[in-house]
Protein backbone atom coordinates (compact mmCIF):
# COMPACT_ATOMS: atom_id res chain seq x y z
CA UNK A 1 0.00 0.00 0.00
CA UNK A 2 1.46 3.09 -0.88
CA UNK A 3 2.75 5.35 1.94
CA UNK A 4 -0.65 8.51 2.12
CA UNK A 5 0.86 11.93 1.64
CA UNK A 6 -0.12 14.71 3.19
CA UNK A 7 -0.60 18.16 2.37
CA UNK A 8 -0.53 21.30 5.09
CA UNK A 9 -1.62 24.72 4.91
CA UNK A 10 2.29 25.96 4.52
CA UNK A 11 2.53 23.28 1.39
CA UNK A 12 -0.53 24.47 -0.56
CA UNK A 13 0.35 28.10 -0.19
CA UNK A 14 4.03 27.54 -1.48
CA UNK A 15 2.70 25.67 -4.87
CA UNK A 16 0.07 28.63 -4.99
CA UNK A 17 2.95 31.16 -4.87
CA UNK A 18 5.16 28.74 -7.33
CA UNK A 19 1.85 29.01 -9.75
CA UNK A 20 1.73 32.70 -9.76
CA UNK A 21 5.09 33.31 -9.54
CA UNK A 22 5.70 31.19 -13.20
CA UNK A 23 2.25 31.47 -14.78
CA UNK A 24 0.29 34.12 -12.81
CA UNK A 25 -2.75 34.38 -10.65
CA UNK A 26 -5.37 34.09 -13.74
CA UNK A 27 -4.49 30.54 -13.86
CA UNK A 28 -5.60 30.07 -10.54
CA UNK A 29 -7.66 27.02 -9.90
CA UNK A 30 -8.01 24.38 -7.27
CA UNK A 31 -7.64 21.99 -9.84
CA UNK A 32 -4.33 24.02 -11.58
CA UNK A 33 -2.75 24.04 -7.57
CA UNK A 34 -3.80 19.99 -7.01
CA UNK A 35 -2.17 19.24 -10.56
CA UNK A 36 0.98 21.36 -9.24
CA UNK A 37 0.93 18.78 -6.09
CA UNK A 38 0.02 15.96 -7.96
CA UNK A 39 -3.16 15.01 -5.98
CA UNK A 40 -6.69 15.77 -6.48
CA UNK A 41 -8.55 19.07 -5.08
CA UNK A 42 -9.59 16.75 -1.79
CA UNK A 43 -6.57 17.67 0.24
CA UNK A 44 -6.83 21.13 -0.81
CA UNK A 45 -10.38 21.64 0.96
CA UNK A 46 -9.27 19.69 4.13
CA UNK A 47 -7.43 22.28 4.86
CA UNK A 48 -9.03 24.95 3.61
CA UNK A 49 -12.91 25.72 3.09
CA UNK A 50 -12.43 27.64 -0.13
CA UNK A 51 -10.49 29.10 -2.79
CA UNK A 52 -11.22 32.58 -0.91
CA UNK A 53 -9.36 31.11 2.06
CA UNK A 54 -6.08 29.98 -0.26
CA UNK A 55 -6.08 33.44 -2.10
CA UNK A 56 -6.13 34.89 1.91
CA UNK A 57 -2.61 32.70 2.72
CA UNK A 58 -1.00 32.91 -0.98
CA UNK A 59 -1.76 37.24 -0.36
CA UNK A 60 0.38 37.24 2.84
CA UNK A 61 2.73 34.89 1.49
CA UNK A 62 3.00 37.14 -1.46
CA UNK A 63 3.14 40.30 1.42
CA UNK A 64 5.84 38.21 3.16
CA UNK A 65 8.04 38.02 0.03
CA UNK A 66 7.93 41.60 -0.80
CA UNK A 67 8.29 43.02 2.71
CA UNK A 68 11.96 41.10 2.94
CA UNK A 69 12.48 42.38 -0.74
CA UNK A 70 12.05 45.83 1.06
CA UNK A 71 13.37 45.09 4.43
CA UNK A 72 16.13 47.66 4.80
CA UNK A 73 15.32 50.09 2.44
CA UNK A 74 15.10 52.69 5.33
CA UNK A 75 18.39 52.33 6.03
CA UNK A 76 19.54 54.47 2.91
CA UNK A 77 19.19 57.54 2.96
CA UNK A 78 16.86 58.82 1.47
CA UNK A 79 15.18 55.41 2.08
CA UNK A 80 12.55 56.73 -0.13
CA UNK A 81 14.38 56.77 -3.21
CA UNK A 82 15.74 53.07 -2.52
CA UNK A 83 11.73 51.94 -1.30
CA UNK A 84 11.25 53.06 -5.11
CA UNK A 85 14.06 51.35 -7.05
CA UNK A 86 13.25 48.28 -5.37
CA UNK A 87 9.40 48.73 -5.77
CA UNK A 88 10.36 48.93 -9.49
CA UNK A 89 13.01 46.38 -9.68
CA UNK A 90 10.37 43.51 -7.84
CA UNK A 91 8.39 44.51 -10.57
CA UNK A 92 10.78 43.42 -12.98
CA UNK A 93 11.92 40.50 -11.56
CA UNK A 94 8.60 39.17 -9.86
CA UNK A 95 6.15 39.96 -12.31
CA UNK A 96 3.20 38.12 -12.16
CA UNK A 97 4.18 38.38 -8.17
CA UNK A 98 4.05 42.39 -8.65
CA UNK A 99 0.86 41.90 -10.58
CA UNK A 100 -0.89 39.91 -8.09
CA UNK A 101 0.32 42.24 -5.71
CA UNK A 102 -0.80 45.49 -7.11
CA UNK A 103 -2.84 45.65 -10.22
CA UNK A 104 -5.38 42.24 -9.71
CA UNK A 105 -9.07 43.84 -8.64
CA UNK A 106 -8.83 44.64 -5.18
CA UNK A 107 -4.98 44.46 -4.86
CA UNK A 108 -3.02 46.90 -2.90
CA UNK A 109 -0.30 45.87 -0.54
CA UNK A 110 -0.37 47.26 3.17
CA UNK A 111 3.37 45.90 3.65
CA UNK A 112 4.17 48.50 0.86
CA UNK A 113 2.28 51.01 2.10
CA UNK A 114 3.93 50.50 5.57
CA UNK A 115 7.14 50.56 4.62
CA UNK A 116 6.97 53.42 2.38
CA UNK A 117 5.59 55.53 5.19
CA UNK A 118 8.52 54.85 7.31
CA UNK A 119 11.01 55.22 4.37
CA UNK A 120 9.46 58.42 3.62
CA UNK A 121 9.41 59.91 7.75
CA UNK A 122 13.24 59.25 7.21
CA UNK A 123 13.69 61.26 4.03
CA UNK A 124 11.29 63.85 5.84
CA UNK A 125 14.08 64.16 8.70
CA UNK A 126 16.92 64.13 6.28
CA UNK A 127 15.01 67.09 4.38
CA UNK A 128 13.33 69.05 7.17
CA UNK A 129 9.55 68.44 5.87
CA UNK A 130 6.65 69.16 7.78
CA UNK A 131 4.01 66.40 8.44
CA UNK A 132 1.77 68.00 5.49
CA UNK A 133 4.84 68.05 3.52
CA UNK A 134 5.55 64.86 3.74
CA UNK A 135 2.06 63.83 3.17
CA UNK A 136 2.43 66.30 -0.10
CA UNK A 137 5.62 64.28 -1.40
CA UNK A 138 4.29 60.81 -0.36
CA UNK A 139 0.95 61.35 -2.41
CA UNK A 140 3.63 62.68 -5.48
CA UNK A 141 6.32 60.08 -5.02
CA UNK A 142 4.23 57.19 -4.63
CA UNK A 143 2.28 57.35 -7.54
CA UNK A 144 5.29 57.78 -9.75
CA UNK A 145 7.01 55.48 -8.51
CA UNK A 146 3.80 52.75 -8.91
CA UNK A 147 3.89 54.03 -12.37
CA UNK A 148 7.04 53.70 -13.28
CA UNK A 149 6.92 50.22 -11.81
CA UNK A 150 4.18 49.17 -13.78
CA UNK A 151 5.53 50.02 -16.91
CA UNK A 152 8.74 48.10 -15.82
CA UNK A 153 6.32 45.55 -15.42
CA UNK A 154 5.81 44.44 -18.65
CA UNK A 155 8.69 46.11 -19.98
CA UNK A 156 11.87 45.12 -18.08
CA UNK A 157 13.76 46.57 -20.42
CA UNK A 158 11.77 50.17 -21.31
CA UNK A 159 14.72 52.13 -18.36
CA UNK A 160 17.54 50.93 -17.20
CA UNK A 161 18.30 51.10 -13.37
CA UNK A 162 20.34 54.38 -14.05
CA UNK A 163 17.40 56.16 -16.32
CA UNK A 164 15.18 55.10 -13.06
CA UNK A 165 17.25 56.06 -10.83
CA UNK A 166 17.67 59.92 -12.73
CA UNK A 167 13.72 60.03 -12.68
CA UNK A 168 13.09 59.15 -9.33
CA UNK A 169 15.43 61.82 -8.09
CA UNK A 170 14.04 64.47 -10.78
CA UNK A 171 10.22 63.76 -9.58
CA UNK A 172 11.70 63.33 -5.62
CA UNK A 173 13.72 67.24 -6.49
CA UNK A 174 10.74 68.90 -8.29
CA UNK A 175 8.50 68.30 -5.34
CA UNK A 176 10.88 69.04 -2.96
CA UNK A 177 11.49 72.48 -4.68
CA UNK A 178 7.74 73.12 -5.29
CA UNK A 179 6.84 72.66 -1.46
CA UNK A 180 9.96 74.81 -0.60
CA UNK A 181 9.29 77.51 -2.67
CA UNK A 182 5.62 77.58 -0.67
CA UNK A 183 3.66 78.08 -4.01
CA UNK A 184 -0.02 76.68 -4.48
CA UNK A 185 -0.09 73.70 -7.25
CA UNK A 186 -2.33 75.34 -9.75
CA UNK A 187 -4.98 73.09 -11.64
CA UNK A 188 -3.98 73.35 -15.45
CA UNK A 189 -7.16 72.75 -17.73
CA UNK A 190 -6.34 72.11 -21.01
CA UNK A 191 -8.03 74.44 -23.64
CA UNK A 192 -9.03 74.00 -27.56
CA UNK A 193 -7.19 76.54 -29.69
Amino acid sequence: MPKAVFFNKEKITKAVIDLIRSDGAEILTSRAIGKKLGCSVSPLFREYKNMEEIHADARKAAEKIFSDYLADAVNYDPAFKEFGIRLIRFSREEPNLFHYLFLEKGGSSEVAHTIALACLKQTAASFGLTPEQTEQIFDQEWTYACGLAMLCNKNPEVFSDEIISLKLSTQFMAQLTLIKSGRNIVNIEPKHK
